[in-house]
């Protein structure tokens, strides 16, 4: 049994295909089987060495979460979309326990740091050619167009703001393992030279996608490596941070700034404001359960509709990553997932 737990990452991995592309495959009706499936190497490691996960400080946390999911899946309009939207938190979960778990990562566990910028790359790299938008990005636009039979046959496109949302977070990892250390070796100042790459690569494709709350979650990022790398520049590293990101928007070209204010057919701070509104509204009335999960584009503009928004474009989220938890999840998951973080 401990050997069949050896393969937990590569289960994961491979029920993730079927987690990731619902109702491809299989009907989504089984949706919950698929996402049970996801956690068959718990099952093992309890039996084996009677636990689930080694012990970690944010178990409690997480136990919370798990056990309060299936009221927020209860509570959702449709049964089949909060399954699925389920199946997307699990799989970070089932993701983490067979990392934390996993022989050789417990031995090596800068190899998790490694993957992660692998995932980086592969994100940075095939990303932009399968993000939608209303328009071609600037500089990859011909190339978007080259591929786009290709993405039309496998029917699926990732959003931009959800790239730059996911890629920015593994950007300060990515630097800070740029800066570590010194190139004593050949293959250290290639390695070095990769990642800094990778780190440009990364910056290009946030700004390409014009994700406003990517953006300042690079300048963030960067700010706390620099000043966590050289402690002295904590007072200076802002200010230059700041004169810089200035002479981007004075260079920059007046479509690419038009491009980041208008940011899609809810782009505006009024409309985003108002979403906001929505979202507050539905935490108070349903400030225990939560809608329930995938549920914010069928209970929001029903019971809150919106005047600045046409009923007839579809508003997915709220917007704002809190919100949107407290939303799905009512004021317990949502404290749950803020000590998780914490």
């Amino acid at each position: 049994m401990t050997r069949l737990l050896y393969f937990e990452p590569l289960w994961v991995a491979g029920v993730a295909v079927f987690v990731l592309l619902p109702g491809r495959w299989l009907p989504a009706a089984w949706q919950p089987v698929v996402v049970g499936a996801l956690f068959v190497g718990w099952l093992l490691r309890g039996l084996a060495t009677r636990r689930l996960l080694p012990p970690a400080p944010l178990h409690v946390a997480l136990g919370v979460l798990l056990l309060w999911l299936p009221v927020n899946i209860w509570a959702a309009v449709d049964t089949v979309v909060a399954w699925q939207a389920a199946g997307y938190l699990l799989l970070g979960v089932a993701g983490y326990g067979a990392a934390i778990a996993w022989a050789p990562l417990q031995v090596r566990p800068q190899m998790l740091a490694w993957l992660l910028v692998a995932l980086a790359g592969v994100l940075a790299l095939a990303g932009p050619l399968l993000a939608t938008s209303e328009a071609a990005w600037p500089l990859i636009g011909s190339l978007q167009q080259a591929v786009a039979p290709i993405t039309t046959r496998l029917g699926e496109t990732i959003n931009p703001n959800i790239l730059a949302g996911a890629i920015v977070v593994l950007l300060p990892l990515v630097v800070a393992l740029a800066l570590d250390g010194t190139a004593a070796s050949r293959f250290d100042r290639w390695r070095r030279a990769v990642l800094w790459l990778l780190a440009g690569l990364i910056v290009v494709v946030v700004t390409l996608a014009a994700s406003r709350g990517a953006l300042l979650g690079v300048s963030a990022g960067l700010l706390i490596v620099i000043v966590r790398r050289w402690p002295r520049l904590r007072w200076a590293a802002p200010v230059v941070m700041l004169a810089g990101i200035g002479v981007i928007i004075w260079l920059a070209p007046a479509s690419w700034l038009n491009q980041l204010d208008s940011g899609g057919v809810v782009g505006g701070m009024d409309e985003r404001i108002e979403i906001w509104s929505r979202a507050l509204y539905a935490l108070q009335d349903f400030s225990f359960t939560g809608v329930g999960l995938g549920a914010f584009n069928q209970v929001i503009p029903l019971l809150y509709p919106y005047f600045l928004i046409s009923p007839t474009v579809d508003i997915p989220h709220a917007h704002n990553l809190v919100l949107q938890v407290g939303v799905d999840l009512g004021i317990p998951g949502l404290i749950a997932w803020l000590a998780i973080l914490i």
